[in-house]
């Protein structure tokens, strides 16, 4: 036999297969790494990658050369590195997210997370988290294309597709006509692939369109002609093949006799003309002094062939039908019929035994015609014929001996204990394949129904003996002394003594694959089987062969400490007083027959119900007259509170007489915040259409909402049924300015973005989301009039947890831009903040600017100065700021900032915050701060009552 054994995966088609270059194919397949080479020779990589999903990715020489390995599985993502394909596997790094992709960067590898779909940047040789690095400041990022050390192309968040050809020093935009839906390298240049064709960008920035359709002029490379043993030569060694070394088998196959190497399955040399039976199907056995071979044509002739060195085959003899033929391990055979090659009936059933010196003799075995087929006929080393016949229920069974004309019989003794395994021999099937184990001694298989037990008799006493019952529902492979048992799971074992002894050994998990072959066989060789090739018995060469490589070290990133932000403030007062316990009531209607101001009419069979009229707080609504009706509606619980009021004299046409207003609050004022538009027409025709309008009816409902301005004077409204929203533009003491599309339209706009507006003079910018999750809408609203300025789109897989855009504008000067948060580097808690700067005639966007980390730590923090710029925006920070506000110390949450930022600097307005209970003013000395403090606004979240503090850092407090 062939010793010791080495397992490799049976390859079919192109599964498995990463690439193929130089004549090879590098193979990922059932956690082991495979070189297949196109001659038929397989290499295989000593170690084992873990269960799960498994990618490749080979390593740039800026990035040091090799390959990558990644497993992602069971919420984590492990990382190898090899220098070569085959090398042994060095760990990286754990993740401890599960990554959809790996990527070879300038310097550095990223890895896209598969539960947010964010990117996280590794140093390629350490395994160290490191900064996103040269990729151009987004929120998020789609698809990236690597072509070189300084070519790459990114998917940027809002931006789009973005160019480098300086290693990320630079980024300029890509234009193209189409949606991309793929970015990769082609020819070696970057490419973005599209729905119609692609477009390359060459090295000097030049954008070239090809179509998707293959040229004409394109040949595939001609197929490399199979050898006689096809494109598995291993897997047919050790299926039919019989070992003429340690290290090499002779097969049989389409009439020629090749030697295969069972060290790499490679072809060693082959006689292309080695036999005529071309269509015959040839297995090797144990024949005479050597081997030889059993070809069978289906339905036709069986012939016997004899190996002759050095690379040769000698016909023994031919049969025009099937014929059964059996080795009986000592060199001889047993034919299954006569041994003439006609097929005449004769008396019993005839056997044709050919002895290992060529000699034959025919015997005819007689019983009755329930027991014909039964028995199993053995040639012994020392002439002898053995008859095997198998105990039943009813017989213990027998060996019968023939020598000559001399016939001995001897009875079957059969093991008294363990029980069952009598039990098992008793009911058993002794299966054909029966041989001379060693002179004087038989040995076999029996299968009962289940169990596999290997049996060995002495020729001269009758006595049997059983080795131990080996259980496998999946059915054992057998042939001669060799079996091969899968058992249950991925636990297997093999016997190499005819079942006397069994050991066992693991199988790697395989992946599932229908393609695979099913056939099984063993022999001397090794065996095949569900999608392994087992080459050799024993132990294997190396005893860590197949081991699994040893897991990588889980990324540890420990957050440095920032200072955050802790305030010291001092009360000044209230600026308004709490909620009144009940809203002042309406006036009584006065005129004769009115109806009470409870309630409205749309028609004359259907009421609607009034508003109730409600200060907003702590402000009385708008004084009516004593026959007027009011509605009113708004957000009281939204970040920018607000509420719309509308009147007029029921009945009468309130397009000239009705009147509205719109409230909101600036929560960042200390000095109450309240801003009213000014009084305006009416632009509803009725109290009914009013009502309806301002969602007071149930009908329809409406939902209300507020954009405030970082400036605090002006906020844009919005009223939403469904989808569709109507908008108006009301500034402090102006009148209110709907707003409608080009076509004259309103009620037509999607709900801007959270922080999604800015007013820059008597202009309105507002974002919107456009006609699919991914696309971000730029509107521009002149004098009521707003037409969409720009469209923007977010990578497809942007994921979870990405802030959505965002509009600021300057203090001072007249720039508007979206502002984008960045992930934070490693060791930080906080990203930053940058802007990317809208040009205000086309909406084309700038280059990003930084604006600093988002939670301002080891930052100073000053009041702004007088005429002091910036971008103006209001936040709330990351780092949980404090505020130790005195009094009676209430609760403090809800801590935003208005800030003014620019690169390198960054300023507060003014500060707000929220009071959970109720605050108490406390003696002024100790609440002593510097006249530089920053305004604070503090609102009691139960009353609405608002106080004025102002604050100053602990470390800069008196």
């Amino acid at each position: 036999m062939v010793t010791p054994s080495r397992l490799l995966p049976d390859l079919v088609g192109e599964r498995g297969v990463v690439a193929s270059e130089a004549g090879a194919k590098r193979v990922l397949i059932d956690r082991m790494r495979v070189v297949a080479h196109d001659d038929g020779s397989l290499e295989r990589a000593a170690d084992l990658l873990p269960s799960g999903q498994i990618t490749s990715l080979k390593l740039p020489t800026r990035l040091g050369g090799g390959y990558l390995f990644h497993a992602s599985s069971r919420g984590s993502a492990q990382l190898w590195r090899a220098q070569a394909w085959l090398a042994p596997l060095e760990p990286l790094v754990q993740l401890p997210s599960e990554a959809n992709e790996i990527l070879a960067g300038f310097d550095r590898l990223y890895a896209r997370l598969s539960h947010s779909h964010r990117l996280l940047a590794i140093d390629a040789q350490t395994g160290a988290a490191m900064p996103l690095g040269p990729l151009p400041p987004a929120s998020t990022y789609g698809q990236i294309a690597f072509a070189d050390g300084w070519r790459a192309l990114v998917e940027a968040d809002l931006r789009g597709l973005l160019v480098t050809f300086d290693a990320g020093a630079t980024w300029r935009e890509v234009e193209i006509d189409a949606r991309p839906t793929s970015v990769a390298v082609v020819g070696g240049d970057p490419a973005v692939m599209t729905a119609s064709g692609l477009y390359a960008v060459d090295a000097r920035g030049g954008v070239t369109y090809r179509t998707l359709e293959a040229s004409d002029d394109v040949q595939e490379p001609p197929a490399r002609a199979q050898g006689p043993l096809g494109r598995r030569p291993l897997r047919a060694a050790v299926e039919d093949g019989w070992p003429d070394s340690s290290t090499t088998a002779v097969v049989a196959r389409g009439g020629a006799l090749a030697r295969v190497s069972l060290r790499d399955g490679a072809v060693i040399d082959v006689a292309p003309d080695a036999y005529p039976e071309r269509e015959a199907a040839c297995h090797a056995i144990r024949a005479g002094a050597s081997f030889g071979f059993v070809c069978g044509e289906r339905e036709g002739p069986t012939t016997l062939y004899a190996f002759q060195p050095p690379l040769g085959m000698r016909r023994l003899m031919r049969f025009d039908e099937p014929r059964f033929v059996v080795a009986s391990g000592n060199g001889a055979l047993v034919i299954r019929g006569s041994c003439s090659e006609d097929s005449a009936e004769r008396a019993g059933r005839a056997y044709c035994v050919v002895a290992a010196d060529g000699r034959t003799r025919e015997i005819h075995v007689r019983a009755p015609a329930r027991d014909v087929g039964i028995e199993r006929v053995v040639a012994l080393s020392d002439g002898r014929i053995a008859v095997l016949s198998p105990p039943r229920l009813d017989a213990s069974g027998q060996l019968t001996l023939l020598k000559g004309s001399d016939v001995t019989t001897v009875p079957l003794i059969l093991p008294p204990k363990p029980r069952s395994t009598a039990r098992d021999l008793q009911h058993g099937m002794w299966i054909e394949g029966f041989e001379e184990r060693e002179p004087g001694v038989i040995g076999g298989w029996v299968e009962a129904g289940g169990p596999i037990v290997g049996v060995r008799i002495d020729a001269k006493s009758g006595k049997v003996t059983a080795g131990a019952p080996r259980q496998d529902g999946t059915g054992a492979l057998l042939s001669g002394r060799f079996a091969f048992s899968l058992g249950e799971g991925e636990r297997a074992a093999e016997s190499t003594d005819g079942g006397m002894t069994w050991r066992s050994l693991d199988l790697p998990e395989r992946d599932a694959d229908t393609a695979a072959s099913r056939t099984r066989a063993c022999g001397p060789v090794g065996c095949v089987f569900r999608g392994w090739i087992r080459v050799g018995w024993g132990k294997t060469a190396l005893p860590d062969d197949l081991a699994e490589a040893k897991p990588p070290p889980v990324l540890q990133t420990p957050l440095r400490a920032g200072s955050p932000i802790a305030m010291r403030c001092a009360a000044l007062g209230s600026s308004t007083p709490p909620l009144p316990d009940k809203p002042p009531a309406a006036p009584a209607a006065r005129a004769e027959g009115a109806r009470p101001a409870s309630s409205v009419t749309r028609s004359a069979s259907t009421e609607i119900p009034t508003s109730p009229w409600a200060p907003f707080r702590n402000t009385p609504p708008p004084k009516r007259g004593a026959d007027e009706i009011g509605l009113d509606n708004g957000a009281p619980y939204d970040i920018v509170t607000m509420r719309a009021y509308a009147w007029g004299k029921r009945g009468a046409d309130w397009a000239r007489a009705g009147r509205w207003l719109l409230r909101f609050d600036d929560r960042f004022d200390p000095d109450g915040g309240v801003r009213s538009s000014g009084v305006s027409a009416s632009p509803w025709s009725d109290e009914a259409s009013a009502a309806e309008a301002l969602g007071v009816v149930s009908q329809g409902a409406a939902s209300w909402g507020a954009y405030l301005d970082p400036g605090g004077r002006a906020a844009l409204t919005h009223v939403c049924r469904g989808a569709g929203c109507s908008l108006f533009a009301a500034s402090e003491g102006l009148p209110i300015l709907p707003l409608r599309d080009s076509a004259g339209r309103a009620g037509n706009f999607l709900r801007p973005f959270p922080n999604g507006a800015v007013r820059l003079g008597e202009t309105w910018f507002f974002a919107t989301p456009g006609g699919s999750y991914d696309v971000v809408a730029l509107w521009r609203a002149d004098l009521g009039i707003a037409r969409q300025l720009a469209t923007y789109y977010r990578p497809g897989r942007s994921g979870y947890g990405v802030d959505p855009p965002r509009l600021v504008r300057r203090a001072l000067g007249g720039g508007v831009g979206l502002l984008i948060s960045a992930a934070p580097d490693p060791g930080v808690r906080a990203g930053s903040w940058h802007v990317l700067p809208i040009d205000r005639e086309t909406g084309a966007l700038g280059e990003a600017v930084p604006l600093g980390r988002k939670d301002l730590a080891d930052t100073r923090i000053e009041r702004c100065a007088p005429g002091q710029d910036g971008w103006l925006l209001d936040t709330s920070l990351e780092g949980s700021p404090s505020f130790d506000v005195g009094g009676s110390s209430p609760s403090v949450d809800g801590a935003e900032f208005r800030l003014r930022l620019d690169p390198g600097s960054a300023c507060v307005e003014a500060m707000a915050v929220r009071l959970q209970g109720a605050f108490a003013k406390a003696p002024e000395k100790q609440n002593d701060v510097g006249a530089s403090a920053i305004p604070l606004a503090a609102t009691e979240r139960a009353t609405g009552r608002r106080w004025r503090l102002r604050c100053e850092p602990k470390d800069a407090a008196r």
